[in-house]
């Protein structure tokens, strides 16, 4: 089976612990946006009355690399997705999960489902003026399993490369795998780089890892012009680029920790747009004139976590009457507004198809006081924990200990820090708490990039081992298969194992948002990555 590398979803997480961290310190309560893609009101963002060729943006936190074959995070995505392109995306144009090529124009899948043929876009180059072609893909997609980071799980069942002739890319698997597609179509898929800037740049065998810490070689319509640590990273416009030319010539990346630093600059005019700022904040936006409010849809869901290892939620009957307890349209109105709609399925909303892998159950308070009547005084202590910084999980966690309280639980909220919390998984059960609360997003839009990772049993990030073995066997039974009535059956039947184990409580998809000048027009979005907007097509006046 292919597994993905055991600490690479640390990393992922770790590097959005610091985003989120920043974001805590400027959280005063939360509330909805609304949406936008067009300009109304007065110009903002001060760039006076005429166009501007350059966008200014800000992160909380320096990204890891922006070398596509280690880059693992959330803040980044934005560098990353405007400097290189892989075969396929998802639609932009309006967001959907439905795939569309990119340096790809068709494929074809065998019918076995182990060989795909991409057929190449003509008169591509790299940044650096290099032909893309098929050597370039082969040599591209050779070169993630040699850096072997994060992402390098995606093309652990490639057995062998092809390429017929300079236009046509062949990849055969070893089996079949139904993730595949979205794979490349992931913000984390495998990118083209320049073959000959990776055998210019190589030192000591270290496949281009140390010119890719600071510098791009790909064939989007940004390439990195500076990137300095802890001050600000410069995307200027591809003069190679094979598309359109972005009317954005420049966009401007800088780091600054502090929100309410970040907001000050955006009403000054310093900052064109901000990702994820405080809703609260937020929502000051949607009056104030020369602003917009964005959201896009997001592959982002907040769950409870209910530890069936020890008692007293090692009791089935419990854990549904905890489950009962719990209000979502109420939590998710006064945690999230309208950045968030009520959970009804087990994956993030647009995983799976509407009325499959349903997460349903019928609001009832009275069943929880009147099984906690029926524990002993020992087992009514209990721990609900979150990682410290996330503020939205905080208030999750707060609200579910006043319904535990309310039922006769003696329920304590602790933080405990991303390391405690990675760590959780190496720990014996006694050290684990009762109940986790996470707010977590999968790689792509395929239902077993998340299910896998977090509801699997032996998921790295399903830290209460919640779930069951069947349902495990169901999530393999939908990975390694060419049949799509299979894989909805196998995925669907997996959900509703895990809804039944009653282990995970999911509670509301949580959309991704923007606050930016009424000047910024004409962008694109995609929700398998919430903190980052494509501005190929946009202009700022």
């Amino acid at each position: 089976m292919p597994r993905r590398k055991t600490d690479h979803p640390r990393t992922r997480w770790l590097r959005l612990a610091a985003l989120v961290a920043a974001l805590a310190l400027a959280v005063a309560a939360c509330g909805g946006t609304s949406s936008g893609n067009a300009s109304s009101g007065n110009n903002g963002g001060g760039n006076g009355g005429a166009a501007s060729t350059t966008l200014r943006t800000a992160f909380v936190a320096d990204m890891q690399v922006p070398d596509p074959d280690i880059f693992y995070e959330t803040e980044g995505n934005q560098v990353v997705m405007s400097t290189y392109e892989g075969l396929v995306r998802y639609q932009q144009n309006p967001p959907t999960n439905a795939l569309e090529g990119l340096l790809a124009t068709s494929w074809e899948k065998s019918a076995d489902g182990k060989t795909y043929t991409f057929h190449l876009r003509s008169n591509v180059k790299f940044e650096d003026g290099t032909p893309m072609d098929s050597a370039a893909a082969k040599a591209s997609f050779e070169r993630r399993p040699k850096v072997n980071q994060g992402p390098a799980y995606m093309l652990a069942q490639v057995a062998s490369y092809g390429t017929p002739d300079p236009l046509t890319f062949v990849v055969n698997l070893k089996q079949p795998v139904s993730a595949f597609m979205d794979y490349l179509a992931a913000p984390y898929g495998p990118k083209l780089l320049s073959p000959t800037a990776m055998t210019k740049y190589a030192k000591g065998g270290d496949f281009t890892q140390g010119y890719l810490k600071t510098h791009s070689i790909g064939t989007g319509p940004y390439y990195i012009k500076s990137f300095t640590l802890g001050q600000q990273y410069v995307l200027a416009a591809n003069p190679n680029y094979w598309g359109a030319k972005p009317k954005i010539t420049t966009i401007e990346i800088n780091i600054v920790p502090d929100l309410s630093t970040q907001q000050l600059k955006i009403e000054g005019g310093d900052l064109d747009i901000l990702h994820n700022l405080p809703a609260a904040t937020t929502n000051t936006f949607k009056t104030k004139s020369g602003f917009q409010v964005i959201t896009i849809p997001a592959l982002q869901k907040s769950v409870l976590k209910i530890n069936p290892q020890k008692a007293p939620f090692n009791d089935l009957s419990l854990r549904q009457a905890l489950r009962a307890a719990i209000d979502r349209n109420k939590l998710t109105s006064e945690i999230y507004g309208n950045l968030g709609t009520v959970s009804t399925q087990m994956l993030p909303a647009g995983m799976q198809p509407a009325g499959t892998g349903l997460d349903s159950y019928t609001y009832d308070p009275t069943l929880l006081p009147a099984a906690v009547k029926k524990l002993p005084s020992s087992s009514k202590s209990i721990t609900i924990a979150y990682a410290s910084g996330f503020v939205n999980d905080q208030r999750t966690a707060e609200a579910i200990q006043k319904v535990l309280a309310d039922a006769g639980f003696n329920a304590k909220v602790t933080p405990i820090t991303l390391a405690q919390f990675f760590a959780l998984r190496d720990q014996p059960e006694s050290k684990v708490p009762n109940l986790l609360v996470e707010t977590a997003n999968p790689d792509a839009a395929h239902p077993d990039t998340y299910l896998r990772i977090f509801f699997n049993t032996g998921g790295f990030l399903n830290y209460v081992k919640g779930g069951s073995k069947a349902a495990d066997a169901e999530m393999d039974r939908g990975l390694y298969t060419n049949d799509p009535a299979v894989v909805k059956d196998a995925y669907e039947k997996a959900s509703q194992l895990v809804h039944d184990s009653a282990t995970f409580v999911t509670i509301a998809d949580v959309k991704g948002t923007f606050v930016a000048t009424t000047k910024l027009k004409g962008w694109t979005s995609t929700g398998a990555a919430p903190l980052s907007l494509n501005f190929q097509s946009a202009t700022l006046g």
